[in-house]
This record gives structure tokens, sequence and C-alpha cells, in this order.
């Protein structure tokens, strides 16, 4: 029997959820549940793709940043 009981939780960035607060007006509860997969449907795909992409670009923008900053 495992011994820890410790939950380890999935976090999203906060500013992109906000993006997609104001993008799609729903709630962030289902932002989050859409990311996860809990929710299924058209929109929850499309909130899903569009959170990919803005973590990716968010992503590339920081490594630009850093690759800047060491040159």
């Amino acid at each position: 029997m495992n011994t820890n009981k410790n939950k380890i939780y999935k976090s999203y960035d906060s500013n992109i959820l906000e993006a997609l607060f104001l993008k799609y007006k729903v709630s962030k509860y289902y932002i989050r549940q859409s990311i996860s997969g809990a929710v299924s449907g058209i929109k929850p795909d499309n909130i899903k793709r569009d959170y990919a992409k803005m973590v990716k670009a968010n992503e590339q923008t920081i490594a630009n940043l850093l690759r800047n900053v060491s040159e």
C-alpha cells in the first residue's frame, strides 16, 4: 500500500486561461475541464487546440528571449 498521499495537480498558465475566458465567454472551470478532456464537443476541442497553440507560442517567445540574452 502506498503511504504517500500527495496528489499532483496539473496547473495551467493563468494568462492563457484568462485569454481563453475572454475569447470564449465561458467559465475558467469549463476551460480547465476542456483542456483536460473531461468534457467533449466542438467548443472544448477548439479551446484545447487554442490552448496548445498559445502554450507553444509562449514557450517560443521565452526561448527567443533567452537566446537573445545569452548572446
